[in-house]
C-alpha cells in the first residue's frame, strides 16, 4: 500500500495529463511554493505562491488540451517528508494553435525532475522544486509563444467575423 505522501505526489503529476487546475489545488498547501529550476533559464527568482502557481497552469491551457508527465521513477523519503519524481512529458497542443510554419516541433518531450516536500498529514505539498530539461525548455518556450500569438490571431478574426 502506498503512502499518502506518495498518493499525493502521483496525483499531482497526473494533473498534467489534462492540465486539471481543481486537482492541482487540491494537493497544494494554502502555503505552497513552486520554484523552477535551474536559475539559469530566468524563469523565477522568487518561488510562485499556490494561486500563481495554478494561474500558470490555467493558461496553458489556452494553447494545450494536456502536457502529461510520465513518471520514471519515485524516491521516497519517510525522514523528510519527501517524494522525488523522474519523470518524461509530451505536450499536447490545441490544434487550433497551431500552424504549418517551418521549424516549428508541436510534439515537445521533457525531461524532469519534481521534488515535493509534504505537510505532516502527506496530503498536501508544502514545497516543489521543478527541474527542467535547459535545452528542451528553450525551444519549447518559442513554440508556446508562437501557439499564444495563432491563438490571439484567431480569436482576433473570429472578434471580426
Amino acid at each position: 500500500m502506498s503512502s499518502k505522501r506518495l498518493e499525493t505526489a502521483k496525483k499531482y503529476i497526473s494533473m498534467f495529463a489534462t492540465l486539471d487546475t481543481t486537482l492541482l489545488s487540491s494537493v497544494l498547501a494554502d502555503s505552497a511554493a513552486h520554484t523552477f529550476a535551474p536559475a539559469s533559464l530566468g524563469m523565477s527568482r522568487e518561488p510562485l505562491d499556490k494561486s500563481t502557481f495554478v494561474h500558470h497552469i490555467s493558461s496553458l491551457r489556452e494553447i494545450m488540451t494536456g502536457f502529461p508527465v510520465y513518471a520514471k521513477q519515485y524516491i521516497e523519503s519517510e525522514s523528510s517528508n519527501s517524494v522525488v519524481v523522474w519523470a518524461t512529458s509530451k505536450t499536447q497542443f490545441r490544434e487550433d494553435v497551431k500552424d504549418e510554419g517551418e521549424g516549428v516541433d508541436w510534439d515537445y518531450e521533457g525531461e524532469y525532475v519534481f521534488m515535493f516536500w509534504m505537510d505532516e498529514s502527506g496530503e498536501k505539498i508544502v514545497r516543489t522544486v521543478e527541474f527542467l530539461d535547459s535545452l528542451k525548455t528553450e525551444g519549447l518556450r518559442g513554440v508556446m509563444k508562437r501557439a499564444r500569438a495563432n491563438r490571439e490571431k484567431r480569436l482576433g478574426k473570429e472578434g471580426k467575423a
